[in-house]
């Protein structure tokens, strides 16, 4: 009956300290991004290389709001390509001097072509990346994204890319 009681509590003693790391925030690291790069993917028994090119806002110094957009590839071998690849995600990443791990959670709908018929589907998707800093604007990124698993389509993907810090 009072299971919740610890966490309420736990959850009041947190609340100063969540003052202190949102009076940490750098603002000066807040910049919208755009990158692209090459894409493996992967589905069932068949996988490709493709394009895809993201465009983000970074809100603060740890979470940004990140779009996908992709395209491409066709396995000869089992007749399936890739026609498109949209997403929409939150990115939450630690970001340290060179390097910036992340985890992304959102929404991808993807439609998969095998044998002149589309197969679309739109499902929640995640994934884990790094990007390396090598100047304060230009980054290199690796990610593999789960973006669909569903009972009719799996598609999942590596993509190295390169990207840029707005001004």
């Amino acid at each position: 009956m009072f299971r919740w009681v610890p966490a309420v509590l736990v959850g009041c003693l947190l609340i100063p300290a969540t003052g202190k790391l949102y009076a940490s925030d750098d603002y000066s690291q807040i910049h919208s991004y755009i990158g692209g790069g090459l894409h493996h993917w992967s589905s069932q028994n068949s996988s490709a290389n493709g394009v895809k090119v993201h465009f983000g806002q970074q809100l603060n110094s740890f979470v940004s709001a990140e779009a996908h957009a992709g395209t491409g590839g066709k396995d000869s071998a089992t007749d399936v390509s890739l026609d498109r690849l949209f997403g929409l995600y939150g990115k939450f990443a630690l970001p340290l001097e060179l390097i910036s791990p992340y985890v992304k959670l959102g929404v991808t709908s993807a439609s998969v072509k095998q044998e002149g018929e589309s197969t679309t589907e739109f499902e929640f998707s995640y994934g884990v990346g790094t990007a390396i800093n090598f100047t304060p604007r230009l980054y290199v990124d690796l990610e593999y994204m789960v973006y669909l698993d569903s009972d009719e389509l799996e598609l999942d993907g590596f993509t190295l890319g390169i990207g840029y810090k707005l001004p």
